[in-house]
């Protein structure tokens, strides 16, 4: 394991020597200062205390409490699964209404063209059955989200009943600063490992390393732990700096910020694999980045998308683009969701997108089993 180690120690080398790791350490290093000075304690009129920001006026009485409702809202819904039961239940009123449009459609044009029709009576009929069908489908779609809103209104109450204001304000906060290291870091850091793998089975630089003693699996696998570990250490060195001064700002120390860590650790772990089997392949480094950065900004944007359609009720409606976003939930993993999970996580909701982290997975295994055995047969 002596030179599994070395080769880690070496991608730690090697990155020493990228201005893009620079630019990831200096983006951090930006974020983290930002995220301990911007917040402020105010004090509220009744004498309550509340976190807002310096840049709000000093008459303000509220602040990212009123954010941290909605934003707790939403992530126990995701926890609960209410959004699931209420899109099943709104695509079973959209194919009623299709129906009814066809017969209501038929029943118009025979009356219009064929009034006598011995049809003309059994698809009134028909149409009326629909129509009552609709309305207690319509009635019970409209009662079940009333209950969730209730519903999540309790559970919100009695979990939350002895947090404060500045709790939740300090909660909304570092939940954002979660999301935002997640989207900014995992950019860079695409750009960072894409250079990884091409470099060291660049001729001369592979050569050098095969001609000694050391396993294949070691020089593969060594690069893609030191390339990982790299991450992971400024990514933990922030959340531990962010963590202390906000405490140290609010007396309010929030241990469940580190939840956001293993989402956004494994989504690294995963964007890794993907780019260094790009890498493998075409050893290029451009073409690592390029494409890295198509699937992270564009692809995954889009399975993002039709992941939540609810959204954009329209094309929701639309059979096509209903299936092939369900396709996508089994074929391809969501850096969005993987985010969402983790911003949940610091608020203490527990969201667990097990397709897209099932996808990943799969994701993960297939590219770096299918790479290193590519590098491993290979004849440099």
């Amino acid at each position: 394991m002596t030179a599994f180690w070395a080769i880690v120690h070496d991608t730690w080398r090697q990155s020493k020597h990228q201005w893009v790791m620079l630019l990831l350490i200096g983006a951090v290093a930006l974020i983290v200062p930002s995220s301990i000075i911007f917040p402020e304690v105010r004090t509220a009129p009744d004498g309550s205390e509340f976190l807002g920001t310096v840049f709000q006026k000093d008459t303000a009485q509220t602040g990212m409490e009123a954010g941290w409702e909605g934003l707790y809202a939403d992530a126990l819904r995701d926890e609960l699964g209410y959004d699931d039961e209420i899109s099943k239940k709104s695509d079973e009123l959209n194919k009623l209404l299709d129906q009814h449009q066809d017969v209501d459609y038929e029943v118009k044009r025979l009356q219009a063209t064929e009034p006598g029709s011995p049809d003309l009576k059994a698809l009134i009929e028909k149409r009326r059955e629909l129509e009552q069908e609709r309305d207690r489908r319509q009635h019970d779609l409209f009662n079940l989200r009333q209950y969730v809103r209730d519903e999540v209104n309790r559970i919100t109450a009695e979990r939350t009943a002895d947090t404060s204001k500045m709790q939740k304000g300090v909660e909304y906060w570092l939940s954002s600063m979660a999301t935002f290291l997640f989207q900014i870091t995992l950019f860079i850091y695409l750009f960072v490992c894409a250079g990884f793998v091409p470099e060291m089975i660049r001729a001369g630089s592979i050569d050098l390393v095969l001609s000694k003693p050391i396993r294949r699996w070691h020089i593969y696998y060594g690069k893609y732990v030191g390339g990982l570990l790299l991450y992971a250490v400024t990514l933990l060195a922030a959340y531990i700096v962010m963590f202390v001064g906000v405490g140290l700002r609010t007396g309010i120390w929030h241990w469940k910020f580190f939840g956001g860590l293993p989402m956004t650790l494994f989504s690294a772990a995963l964007l890794f694999s993907i780019i260094a089997w790009v890498g493998l392949w075409t050893r290029s480094t451009l073409m690592s980045a390029i494409l890295g950065l198509v699937y992270y900004v564009i692809v995954d944007t889009a399975i993002g998308y039709l992941g939540d359609l609810g959204g954009a009720p329209f094309i929701a409606d639309i059979p096509a683009v209903k299936e092939i976003a369900e396709v996508t939930k089994f074929i391809f993993p969501s850096f969005v969701w993987l985010r969402e999970s983790a911003e949940a996580a610091v608020l203490s909701v527990y969201v667990f997108p097990w397709k897209h982290l099932i996808v990943g997975v799969v994701w993960l295994v297939i590219c770096l089993g299918t790479s290193y055995n590519r590098f491993r047969i290979n004849d440099y």
